[in-house]
Order: C-alpha cells, then structure tokens, then sequence
C-alpha cells in the first residue's frame, strides 16, 4: 500500500517547464496539419461532391494530425498541473482523462458538422 502512495506522491524535483514548452510545441505543429487536410476535404467534397472526399483513408490522414495534437496538449496540461504542485502521475492521470473526454467530444462535433453540411449541400443541389 505504501508503494502504490508513494507511485502517486512521486514529484520531480523541478517544475517540468521543458515538457510544457514541448506539449505545446506538439500541439501548434500538429493542429496545422489537421486544419489543412480538413479545409482539403470540404474543398474537395464542395468542388466535386463526391463520397471520395470522406473515404476510409481520407478519415485515418484526419485523425494522425489530430491524435498528435490531443498527445500535446495532453503534455502539456500535465506538466501545467506538475508546475501548480500535482504528483507527476496524478497529473498525467488527470491530463489524460480530461483529454480524451475532450478529444472524443470535438472528434463527435467535427463529424456531425461535417454531416450537417454534406447534408444541406446534397438537399440544395438535388432541388
């Protein structure tokens, strides 16, 4: 029991700034990534209207770029709560859950703007 508290007290001895700076590094240089292959997408899909736009690869190539910036951000908020006097594995616990919760809420968004337009776009052009 002792070894499982002291896991969760454990705390390096510095305030983590280097992995702060490179969370957020992580995040800005994945983040652009993710908005120009979306900003492709709907261009592709608005010029041509085709299914192809948002076929199986095309999914994978959006959700790299934005893993990448969930894994930054992730370092980042860590290493926020490190610096404000969390237990390193507390924070990264607490880092992940918020995270992940919030990566799949704006993944489920993203998709179902995406619908909503596909949607409005195929009604509008079949009148």
């Amino acid at each position: 029991m002792q070894e499982i508290q002291d896991l969760f007290l454990f705390r390096f001895s510095q305030p983590p700034y280097f992995l702060l700076v490179i969370g957020l590094l992580i995040s800005l240089s994945c983040a652009l990534p993710f908005a120009l292959i979306l900003r492709q997408l709907i261009e592709y899909w608005n010029e041509y209207h085709s299914q192809e736009a948002f076929t199986r690869w095309r999914k994978i190539q959006l959700l790299t770029p934005f893993t990448g910036t969930l894994v930054g951000v992730c370092i980042a908020f860590a290493s926020t709560l490190e610096i404000f006097g969390f237990a390193t594995v507390a924070s990264y616990l607490v880092a992940l859950l918020a995270t992940s919760v919030v990566g799949v809420l704006v993944w489920l968004q993203i998709g179902r703007i995406l619908s909503k337009n596909l949607l409005r776009a195929y009604l509008s052009e079949s009148k």
